[in-house]
């Protein structure tokens, strides 16, 4: 009996010698294969995905909408140091593996007022027609492993900027809240809705 234990034990020990490099091999490469696989699953090339688009106002006015190929981004308020504005919509489409593209933006960039006039309970009230600009940006070439945001940068200067990023980004200015024009929009010509 003893010496059955003995042969049995040696047995065991022999076995164990003898798989152990491979054990420890397979456990060494199974989290990269995993994550490799996983990778390949969840984002294969010609996926598409869908973004979750965002904007940052770095201008020195409220946004009222703007919108990314046609899908509205909401409403922008002037960034701050912590954020960009404005909250996030719901979504635009990206293929995986597609090269970066041209993006058609269009944003509010003025307003005027009209039909303006005083409630009886006298409140003054008006109505306010928005001024539009558009511009084709170039996407960044930057895209990365798992794209989930489409940011849209509105700069002081009238120019934007659009990249795709795997997570919210701060802001790319360094900005100051007292620089925000709350002074009304101007009236319209003769107070009345101007034509299209």
């Amino acid at each position: 009996m003893i010496v059955n234990g003995w042969v049995q034990a040696w047995i065991s020990l022999i076995f164990a010698i003898m798989f152990l490099p491979t054990l420890a091999a397979c456990k060494e490469q199974s989290p990269m294969a995993a994550a490799t696989d996983e990778v390949e699953k969840i984002l294969p090339t010609g996926t598409e995905v869908s973004l979750t688009l965002t904007g940052y106002n770095y201008t020195n006015r409220y946004i009222d909408q703007f919108s990314a190929d046609g899908q509205g981004g909401g409403n922008l308020h002037v960034s701050g140091p912590a954020g960009g504005g404005g909250g996030s919509a719901c979504c635009v489409g990206y293929v995986i593996g597609a090269r970066p593209w041209k993006l058609a933006v269009r944003w509010q960039a003025d307003a005027c007022t009209f039909n303006e006039g005083v409630f009886s309970n006298g409140e003054k009230h008006h109505e306010i027609y928005s001024f539009f600009k558009e511009a084709e940006v170039q996407m960044d070439p930057h895209i990365p492993a798992h794209p989930r945001y489409l940011e849209v940068h509105f700069y002081p200067d009238g120019h934007v900027e659009a990249a795709i990023t795997e997570h919210s980004s701060p802001p790319r200015m360094e900005l100051d809240q007292s620089r925000e024009n709350k002074t009304p929009f101007k009236q319209c010509p003769n107070n009345i809705r101007p034509e299209k």
